[in-house]
């Protein structure tokens, strides 16, 4: 399995001059944890690839594969996973935002899956977004399946009973249906054109495979998850941290 980390961003909700995935969260930053459980699951350094952009100097001493997305202020996520594309040939391809904190059990339970391309849930968001402070669920996104089938993804939120989980910053392709994802960003932003392709978000270009008739499935996680968003969510961190 090869790994893509998405860390071009800049954490500005967090009003930090770092990226996110270089938040000290205790004597680790997010992304130090993030490699923890990569490597208890088996990943090795020479498997993992980072896309980087604001401030890439910070990366410079980890040992493995890092890409430059020069454009990071003005394009979105799905532009930054292109530029992994040198990963096109290969047959088993896991996505990760850099904000995001799991358990080693994810991993190792995407490798057992034989779905083509699945975008994980975590199945307790209720207790998660009571937790950051929102009860009423007013900025959670739509994540609903059928039968393991996504549906629809990253919308707002008409009917909290319709949400089956959330989207956890994380994509997985397997028998090389990361070749097939370049593929179709690329034929987007030929039918879109460059404006809108560059600034395409993950969840915007799901609902677009989903419309056209791509199957996308999904898994349910239940260990520890927490996104770093805001300062709310550095605090929250720093007192449930489990791994």
């Amino acid at each position: 399995m090869k790994v893509v980390i998405l860390t071009a961003g800049r954490g500005s909700r967090l009003n930090l001059n770092l990226p996110k995935s270089i938040v000290k969260v205790d004597d680790r930053c997010m992304l130090d944890i993030q490699l923890s459980q990569l490597y208890s699951a088996g990943i090795k350094p020479e498997d993992i690839t980072i896309v980087t952009g604001y401030k890439n100097n910070l990366f410079s001493k980890y040992d493995f594969e890092k890409v430059n997305n020069k454009s990071y202020k003005n394009t979105g996520q799905v532009y930054s996973i292109s530029c992994a594309s040198h990963l096109a040939g290969e047959k088993e391809v896991v996505v990760i935002y850099g904000d995001v904190l799991f358990e080693k059990e994810l991993i190792l339970e995407l490798n057992n899956c034989t779905y083509n391309f699945i975008v994980p849930s975590y199945s307790n968001f209720k207790n998660l977004w009571i937790n950051r402070g929102d009860s009423d669920f007013k900025d959670l996104e739509t994540f609903s399946t059928n039968n393991g089938k996504l549906l629809d993804i990253g919308n707002e939120v008409d009917n909290i009973d319709l949400v089956n989980g959330q989207f956890m910053g994380v994509l997985y392709f397997n028998n090389f249906y990361f070749s097939n994802f370049l593929e179709w960003y690329s034929h987007y932003k030929k039918h879109f054109g460059p404006e809108a392709s560059n600034v395409l978000q993950t969840t915007t270009f799901l609902n677009y495979l989903i419309n056209n008739n791509v199957d996308i499935f999904s898994t349910n996680y239940k260990g520890y998850f927490m996104e770093l968003d805001s300062y709310d969510d550095l605090k929250l961190i720093q007192n449930t941290l489990e791994i």
